[in-house]
């Protein structure tokens, strides 16, 4: 995923670090903004001095190139360079570094990637005649290279710093051993000995190292750059180097205590954009680790895969209405009080999520198309720019209110059916007549944005199938398989069987239509399923179950905040950001996160697991990870 580089720049004004980056520091970044904020970038990253009194950043904007160079560089733009540029349409001096992952060491010295980098991008990076004179050396090192490392990971230039004599090399994720044999078969001149007793320090944590040197045509240079990075992606692991760097003397108490700070900031999605720490750098010359600086990277990948909530709500649910003429066995709704949210309640909220960052908004009952004031809502949605999502029994949906909602700017639509057929779908809803009548006006609208949701239970399991088949015929663009939860008395049942979660996961991983299908959160033990791999599961981190106060929340008839429409506990706040990041409640529901409890503790799958915490609360009267009712 990418970002553009104002978004990422934004969010590091929001996370501003006295410890790490002065103010000046900060505010000279609006010259990068002026110059590169409109492109698109999967990563920024600051490099930071980790201990004196230096509070500045160098910048580095990791690019696609569409050009058949290399699959990607990154442009550094030293602070030096970007904090005096004297105007708005004065260029940025910088280092370039282009991708060299695909070139192998020992690969034959015709090969395709080989003869790009020899012929194309050194004469890029240092000249044509100084790339003639350069490339024996490369050759060299190629050569020396060969069996000791998979394959190199950087090849730049130090533009900014005008030295264009020589090449910057990284290596990609050496062995210790691999890397001292290299520099002894190619004459390094610095001092080998002291140099493996500092990597033999780090192999606990690090295991494999990039190392960086400047290559010239005398050879390389005494100076070598260590790159430290954690085995894994946690948070957990990075945090051990950190704490080595800290009791060696390399990174000061105030700047550790920040960088913390950092790798701990919940990530933002839409775009996504996650903080981690990339890597530290050690510079090693004349036989000791001298200057060491951290890489603070902001990505649109998930680096920590344990991130427990996003730092502002993805979504959130507005309960219009809990009237409805139907009167579904499965309903959680108390629907005896038939009470609708007052237009100005939804109005305040709405434009109380916009300002909080909120990007999508679900329009809920009861029923939806008993709401008087849905067409105000929605109009109201498009004006805010907030994407809104409208779920129907197809009681009510006449075509006229169709044409107004799509009128007034509906996202999307979705009819909520739990069978193929009127016999399964009775078992758990009413209205099947009115669902199918909502379908053929859908199709019949030609509106696009459309969808089916499905409680997954264990009576209509077999019927998934079928469910594909009647979206199809429909033209329906999404099937999201739903949670079944507790009813409006506080009983569960028909909950699907292992054999069922089982049967449905091998249904979705070997579809190959066109029609989308996903699986709500909650879901979590069908999305453990269907995301299993033959090494690991990338069901992880804030993808892997129940969102409650981790990804969304809810709001109620009443105008009171929830963690979901499910989860009905609330506290007294009158603003969605001061909820999201004071919220005791919440807190206790992202403290769950990494604590099974009950049969979840001993499940296989609890690493990859979530289960709906709503179940447990109103089963049990508690809020944990542990479903005990879970039939896997």
């Amino acid at each position: 995923m990418s970002a553009q580089v104002s978004e990422y720049l934004r969010l590091f004004r929001e996370q501003f670090y006295p410890e790490l980056f002065s103010f000046e520091c900060v505010k000279a970044l609006e010259n990068i903004e002026k110059l590169y904020g409109k492109r698109e970038c999967s990563q920024v990253i600051a490099k930071i001095p980790m201990r004196g009194e230096n509070r500045t950043l160098d910048y580095f904007v990791a690019v696609d190139t569409p050009e058949d160079i290399a699959p990607a560089y990154r442009l550094e733009m030293d602070y030096r360079d970007y904090a005096y540029v004297s105007g708005d349409g004065d260029e940025i001096p910088y280092s370039i570094f282009y991708n060299a992952t695909p070139l192998t060491p020992g690969k034959d010295d015709n090969s395709c990637d080989h003869s790009r980098y020899r012929d194309v991008v050194i004469p890029r990076l240092a000249g044509k005649e100084m790339a003639k004179r350069l490339t024996p050396t490369f050759e060299k090192m190629l050569a020396a290279l060969s069996g000791k490392c998979t394959r190199l990971y950087q090849l730049g230039a130090m533009k900014s710093q005008g030295e264009v004599t020589s090449l910057h090399v990284d290596v990609w994720r050496m062995r210790r051993t691999h890397f001292i044999a290299f520099l002894k078969e190619f004459g390094w001149k610095g001092d080998i000995k002291q140099l493996d007793r500092f990597l033999r320090e780090w192999v606990p944590l690090a295991g494999r190292f990039c190392f960086g040197f400047d290559l010239s045509e005398d050879g390389i240079s005494d100076k070598i750059g260590i790159e430290i990075s954690a085995r894994s992606r946690t948070i957990s692991e990075t945090e051990r180097i950190l704490e080595k760097a800290n009791r060696d003397g390399f990174l000061s108490d105030d700047r550790w205590q920040a960088m913390l700070r950092w790798l701990h900031t919940p990530p933002q999605c839409e775009p996504l954009i996650q903080n981690d720490i990339s890597h530290i750098k050690m510079t090693f010359l004349e036989g000791e680790a001298l200057s060491a600086k951290a890489y603070l990277r902001q990505s649109g990948l998930f680096m920590a895969e344990e991130a427990p909530f996003f730092s502002r709500p993805v979504q959130m649910n507005l309960e219009l209405s809990d009237a409805c003429p139907l009167r579904c066995p499965q309903c959680f709704v108390h629907l005896d009080k038939g009470r609708q949210m007052p237009l100005e309640t939804a109005l305040y909220w709405l434009n109380d999520a916009a300002s909080a960052g909120i990007r999508m908004a679900s329009l809920s009952g009861g029923e939806t198309a008993c709401y008087p004031y849905l067409v105000e809502v929605i109009r109201e949605c498009a004006r805010l720019n907030l994407r809104s999502a409208v779920s129907f029994s197809g009681a009510g949906l006449s075509k006229e209110l169709l044409k107004d909602i799509i009128a007034a700017g509906v996202s999307e639509i979705y009819i909520s059916l739990n069978g193929s057929t009127k016999e399964i779908n009775s078992l758990s809803r009413d209205g099947w007549e009115y669902a199918i009548a909502a379908l053929e006006l859908l199709k019949a609208e030609g509106f696009c944005e459309t969808g089916i949701n499905g409680v997954m239970r264990h009576s209509n399991s077999s019927d998934f199938s079928d469910m594909i088949k009647l979206c199809e015929r429909f033209g329906i663009k999404r099937l999201v398989a739903l949670s079944l939860k507790a009813d409006s008395k506080g009983a569960l049942y028909d909950y699907p069987r292992a054999e069922d979660f089982y049967r449905v996961a091998n249904t979705i991983k070997s579809y190959k239509g066109k029609l989308f299908i996903g699986v709500e959160g909650c879901l979590s033990q069908l999305r453990t399923l269907i995301y299993q791999g033959y090494l690991f599961n990338e069901n992880k981190g804030l993808l892997r179950g129940c969102g409650a106060g981790r990804d969304g929340l809810s709001i109620t008839c009443e105008g009171r905040l929830i963690p979901c429409r499910h989860l009905d506990i609330s506290e007294e706040w009158t603003s969605i950001k001061e909820y999201w990041e004071k919220s005791e409640l919440l807190k206790k529901l992202r403290e769950i996160y990494d604590k099974p409890a009950g049969k979840c503790f001993g499940c296989e799958y609890n690493k990859n697991c979530l289960p709906c915490v709503d179940i447990g609360y109103r089963l049990h009267n508690r809020i944990a990870f542990g479903m005990d009712e879970c039939p896997l």
